[in-house]
């Protein structure tokens, strides 16, 4: 696992759909109104993403703490390579209740607002994992469809809290492992049974006909 902060313009360029400026902490926090609520005790996050082999339609967070609840976005590296910020999205968690949460999983490519041609990674790669507010408290993930103006991130200082994880993808033929041809046996295993069962019944009746 190797942590990432994401600089401060990319915490302004979620408020402000993709445009780089550097905001001192007090402007980010009253585009965000809940991180500035009760003075000294300021909304916090914390995120454990670790490396790990997946099939490619999902990730797993070891955990997520959001004080005050929301979401855990997955972006991918265009969120800092091109400072795209809303289309770098490409994965949101279900709503979280605030405090901690273990083994958060994350659907991928299934995001309110944006459309993908793909319904799993295609190669490995690094992927970030940001922590969002519910701003508007109606429980669904609206920053993408809003444009980054709703569910904007947690902030410690004036970098969004993120953590990310290099992503190892799975072959598509090795899915079997994980409930493929009855419950994770391969075809292979499937036929050498079948042939031992069929050697059997034909052992069988080959004596059954001896004793008549």
């Amino acid at each position: 696992m190797r942590s990432t902060n994401v600089a401060a313009v990319l915490v302004v360029a979620l408020c402000m759909a993709g445009t780089a400026a550097a905001l001192p902490t007090d402007a980010v926090r009253s585009q965000h109104p809940q991180q500035a609520q009760q003075g000294v005790s300021d909304p916090n996050a914390t995120l454990v993403f670790t490396d790990q082999t997946t099939n490619g339609s999902v990730v797993r967070l070891s955990t997520a703490t959001l004080s005050q609840g929301g979401f855990v976005a997955i972006h991918d590296t265009s969120l800092t390579a091109n400072n795209s910020t809303v289309g770098s999205v490409i994965g949101v968690s279900q709503q979280l209740s605030s405090g901690p949460h273990q083994d958060v999983v994350v659907p991928l490519y299934a995001v309110d607002g944006r459309s993908f041609n793909e319904s799993r990674l295609a190669e490995n790669g690094t992927l970030i994992a940001m922590a969002h507010f519910d701003s508007n408290d109606n429980g669904e993930f609206d920053f993408v469809a809003t444009n980054g103006s709703t569910d904007g991130p947690y902030v410690e200082g004036t970098r969004a809290v993120t953590d990310s994880a290099s992503i190892s993808v799975r072959p598509a033929a090795d899915d079997a492992t994980d409930g493929g041809i009855l419950g994770g046996v391969g075809p292979i295993a499937v036929t050498v049974a079948l042939v031992v069962v069929l050697a059997l019944l034909g052992g069988a009746a080959v004596v059954a006909r001896r004793r008549q």
